[in-house]
């Protein structure tokens, strides 16, 4: 059994605590570290996000230790991982200390704030620790499936993607905190992060990219639209906003061209994805079942009850991950393309 310690019970970290539920004889949260006194309590009534089923409840978390100070949390021997679910600017001031003290750790995306603080956390992950940073989209069915018909060439050569994120400002974060960028990187690292993730994972490292958007919030980018080159025929779009006025409901999803089949997939609007081909009628094909948020947990914990190394989502990605989507963001502000 591997013990589990949470380190924030915000939208996210009650979503990691429901998945530990599934997997008891596994893996089972034992400790609880929050700043709120409520949700310390188990009373996630007011817990917001951006899925359509955010809103929390209330929870017995009566065999469950209640921390205020992570530091307390993190050096409690009968804990055997530590996940970070809190504010980006303390991903690795926490991730360091529970390294340090022996634990496997899982961290929320993104990694953290700058490409400095990412390789400082790569360099302390030594096994039998494991490490990984939570980068849910590699998960998630639909794109899972699409990197899956990929790579097997089942419609031939990809020649476009576009991938796409969006929302209203989020506001549902423990005082505000998502919409700092001095605490959340900006909608660039909180929201766009995840499809930078993807196309990493999808087809590796640009050669350069190019970005236009707007800083609004308090100095950060929250729009990005961005083109990456890889030096050869593919078109790749990747855009992320959270500009949206109050009432649009969080939206994301993806168009892939490929040589014979078009596939397109949006979260909003209920349809399955569908691949459209010449000469036949649409499809639907049958996604993979897994929940994402389950599935990235069952692969650290599995990773830890093998002692191997997730393969899945590493930390390097990780930190690929933010330093494109830095690059972006300079690219954004400057007008000029960044080479990688």
């Amino acid at each position: 059994m591997i013990r589990v310690g949470l380190v924030g019970a915000g939208f996210i970290g009650r979503n990691h605590f429901n998945q530990y539920e599934k997997m008891t004889d596994r893996a089972r949260v034992v400790a609880l570290c929050d700043a709120d006194a409520d949700r310390r309590a188990g009373d996630w009534s007011k817990v917001g996000g951006n899925l359509a089923d955010a809103q929390g409840t209330k929870r017995d978390l009566g065999n469950i230790r209640p921390y205020t100070d992570w530091r307390q949390l993190v050096d409690e021997s009968a804990i055997d991982l530590i996940v970070i679910c809190v504010p980006t600017y303390l991903h690795r001031d926490i991730t360091l200390a529970a390294l340090k003290a022996g634990k496997h750790v899982l961290c929320e995306k993104p990694m953290a704030l700058t490409v400095e603080q990412c390789d400082e956390m790569i360099a302390a992950a030594r096994p039998p620790a494991r490490f990984m940073i939570a980068q849910c989209i590699r998960f998630w069915p639909e794109y899972v499936w699409l990197k899956q018909t990929m790579d097997e060439g089942m419609f031939g050569p990809l020649r476009a993607i576009h991938l796409r994120r969006q929302t209203s400002a989020p506001t549902y974060s423990l005082d505000n905190w998502i919409t700092n960028p001095e605490l959340s990187g900006g909608a660039v690292l909180d929201l766009h992060v995840h499809d930078v993730d993807y196309c990493l994972h999808l087809l590796g490292r640009p050669r350069s990219v190019f970005a236009q958007g707007y800083q609004r919030s308090g100095g950060g980018v929250d729009r990005v639209h961005a083109s990456w080159s890889y030096g050869r025929s593919i078109v790749v779009q990747i855009e992320a906003f959270w500009d949206l006025h109050p009432g649009f409901t969080f939206n994301m999803g993806f168009t892939a061209v490929f040589e014979d089949a078009s596939v397109m997939w949006d979260s909003k609007t209920g349809v399955p994805l569908t691949v459209y081909q010449r000469d036949r009628d649409p499809q639907t094909p049958e996604m993979p079942t897994e929940d994402a948020y389950y599935g990235e947990i069952n692969h650290l914990v599995s990773c830890i009850e093998r002692g191997t190394d997730p393969t899945i989502t590493t930390p390097r990605e990780s930190r690929d991950a933010v330093a494109i989507a830095l690059a972006e963001k300079k690219s954004a502000l400057s007008g000029q393309i960044v080479s990688i």
